[in-house]
């Protein structure tokens, strides 16, 4: 197929921003590809050992947890082609993808209602509050990334701030690059695949009764420990500190 070269110009110089981020952010950019594959490898072995009672309501939400995890590898493209707003907004669907595969795990009329038959509709926005116990950052970070992300804002949607000059600038061509905001944007996408995991937790493992700590399969005698918890807290706190440090860049 023929490209013509307009259009090869457009790719061309998305494949260029790639290549410079990748260079750039080779470490960074490995632990996030390991977060996200982590999902992926637990998912898969939770579908191979798994006997769930209710298959119905675990079917469904293994579909959006492999859903979340396939919009956080979209997200890692856009983020290497320094495009955050777009990335950003693919991690709240990821973080609302989970926190629903969470809801209709553990609530049959709110199953039913994102099946449905019911009359309700069911909004995907309402599981964000319903697994705030089980999820705590979850609501805060879905939030930020909505005003940030979803609602135009001069931030995020208007003129980029010029090193040096701090002039505001449009670039109709090419994507300067910024070390900050790339961090920013990897960061982010660890904190949302933690999330992701999380959930992963909560609707393919069930709690020790004899063992607290430890989580296990249902129908299997595999067991494990429950680390999820800890790793959204610690990526929480990687993706704020990076936060702070981009303002603080902008700012100067």
């Amino acid at each position: 197929m023929s490209v013509d070269p307009i259009n090869d110009s457009v790719m061309r110089e998305r494949e260029i921003t790639a290549t410079s981020f990748d260079r750039a952010n080779e470490k960074a950019l490995a632990v996030s590809l390991g977060d996200i594959e982590f999902i992926r490898v637990t998912l898969t072995f939770a579908v191979l050992k798994s006997d769930p009672t209710t298959f119905d309501q675990w079917y469904h939400a293994i579909a959006l947890l492999h859903r979340a995890r396939e919009t956080l590898v979209s997200s890692i493209y856009l983020a290497r082609h320094r495009v955050v707003g777009d990335a950003f907004v693919l991690l709240r669907v990821a973080v609302e993808s989970a926190a629903v595969a969470v809801h209709i795990s553990r609530d049959r009329v709110a199953f039913e209602r994102y099946m449905g038959p019911s009359g309700k509709k069911y909004k995907a926005s309402h599981a964000i509050g319903e697994v705030r116990s089980l999820i705590p950052r979850l609501p805060e970070v879905w939030g930020a990334l909505s005003q940030a992300a979803i609602h135009p804002n001069v931030h995020t949607f208007g003129p980029s701030l010029e090193e040096g000059s701090g002039n505001r600038v449009i670039h109709l061509s090419g994507r300067n690059a910024h070390p900050f905001q790339d961090r920013l944007s990897l960061h982010g996408v660890s904190l949302a695949a933690a999330f992701v995991f999380r959930a992963a937790e909560l609707v393919l493992f069930d709690e020790s009764s004899t063992e607290p700590g430890w989580l296990q399969l249902p129908g299997d005698a595999m067991r494990a420990t429950a680390t999820a918890e800890c790793l959204v807290e610690r990526r929480y706190q990687e993706f704020t500190s990076w936060e702070q440090k981009a303002a603080q860049q902008t700012d100067e």
